[in-house]
Parts: structure tokens; sequence; C-alpha cells
């Protein structure tokens, strides 16, 4: 059975585009009340007025994922103004377009207290207030990737932060399943925002065009688990099963991505 997600409240992270803000906006439409996090509070202010302004309720807390007290101001202030938790969406998290051996030791940990730190940290502010919430959906969304599934040339470093994600997700679904808590993994592929023009600091975009997927979709993939929860959400089944092929044949899965760095050589001008 669908479950009521009518006034039930969602926080996203990484909220002021791409994915977290069109989940807000989905969630909104869903009837759900929704908390923005993100650094830009500008952004977070137009997300936020965009919803309102449809009917939704909403609201922003600028915050930084990395920063344990601003991340703990922005779930109390969640709770004093929507009265409750029902679902957190761990969405923040950045790339970058490099070489493994040319990513700078400071950058590749930057990468991992964002896109790694920042989701245990938001998972375990948002556990105790669900526990807290009579009726509570407790249901844990981390926004993943299928680059989980292997090391891609040129976003190793984001991969390995992926799997990280993933890795806990996992745990976490053993960890609390006895609580009556939900954890879903979304795993996107080349999503059509503005990551790789971050990633890359260029308009290139180096996913093929039937590898890459609307924020829409998504969106409306991860209302649909958090009605009917599941483990994970792929909005590629392709993509699904062709990574899968990959772990059963490693020697395959090797092949290809050398043949795809090639090409990203030629293309981009990246160094051997």
């Amino acid at each position: 059975m669908a479950r009521d997600l009518t006034d039930k409240v969602i926080l996203i992270t990484g909220a002021s585009s791409g994915i977290g803000a069109t989940t807000a906006a989905a969630c909104a439409d869903a009837g759900m009340r929704v908390a923005l996090v993100a650094r830009r509070r500008d952004k977070l202010q137009e997300q936020a007025d965009a919803i309102t302004a449809r009917g939704g309720t909403a609201c922003c807390f600028a915050a930084d994922v990395c920063d344990d007290d601003a991340m703990l101001r922005a779930f109390d202030a969640c709770q004093q103004q929507l009265g409750r938790l029902d679902a957190v969406f761990a969405n923040a998290g950045y790339g970058r377009i490099v070489n493994v051996m040319d990513m700078d030791e400071q950058d590749e940990r930057a990468m991992f207290e964002t896109n790694y730190y920042g989701t245990t940290r938001t998972l375990r502010l948002a556990v105790p207030l669900m526990r807290e919430s009579p009726g509570s959906l407790r249901h844990l969304l981390v926004c993943s990737s299928a680059a989980r599934e292997i090391g891609l040339p040129t976003l190793g470093v984001y991969s390995a932060t992926k799997a990280a994600q993933d890795c806990v997700a996992g745990a976490m679904r053993a960890e609390l399943h006895d609580e009556g808590f939900k954890v879903t993994s979304v795993h996107p592929i080349g999503t059509k925002t503005d990551f790789m023009r971050v990633a890359g600091e260029t308009e290139n975009n180096n996913t093929p065009p039937a590898l890459q997927q609307t924020p829409e979709r998504v969106a409306r993939l991860i209302v649909a688990a958090l009605r009917k929860p599941r483990p994970e959400v792929w909005p590629s089944a392709m993509t699904r099963y062709a990574l899968a092929l990959g772990t059963a044949s490693p020697r395959f899965a090797s092949w290809v991505m050398r043949r795809h760095y090639r090409k990203l050589r030629h293309e981009y001008g990246f160094q051997q």
C-alpha cells in the first residue's frame, strides 16, 4: 500500500539547484512540507518562494554540510518551524573531472568531506528527530550514483565517494530496520544539471546523450520511493544491467573503461 505523504516533512540538502531543487518541488507537489538546506541562501530562497507560490510549504536554511554547528542549527530550525521530520534526502555533493594522479590531496579530502562525511552527518542528525516524530515515515534517502559500481576515469575520486555513501546506506538499511526505518540509495547517471559544468569548469559533458537524464525523472522516482519504499532507485535500468554485467566480468569492464578514457584523452586533452 502506498504511503500518504500529505503534510509529511522532508529535509533536503544540496537543495539550491539540480536534483535537490527539483526533488524539493516534486515532494511539495506531492503534499509534503519541505525544508531546503544548502550554502547559497539566495538560491534557496528562490526555490522556497517558487514552492510557496504553487501553494506548497517550504522553508530554507543556509548551511554547509561540512559544518557540524550549522547543520545542527538547520535541523533544530526545521523542527521548530515544521514540528517534525519524516524523511531526509542527503543529496549535497560535487565532483571534479580530473585524473586521480593529478588531484591535489587537499581537494580529494574536501570532496570526501562534502560527499561522504556530509552525508553521514546529515543522517546522524536526522535519525533522532524521526524517532521523536509520532507516525514518522522514518525514511533516509542518499544520493549515491551509478558510478558507485565502477571507478570512472577522470572521476575516480568522485566514484569512490559515491561507493562509500552506498556502503553506509546498505549498512544502515540493516541496522535500523527493526525500528521501522527505510533507507533508499539513489543512483543517477549523467543528469542534465550543472554538475558537469561545475565538475569540469567547462560546458562540456563527457556523458553520452543516451546515458543522460533529466532531474525531473530522478525526482519522480524519489517521490515514488517515498510512497512505496525500495532499497535502491535507478533512473536508468539499462545502466544498472550494464554495470551488473561489468561486475560479473571485470576484464570486460576494464576494457570498456580503457576505451572510454582514450576517447576522453582525444576529445578533452586529458594527459596519460
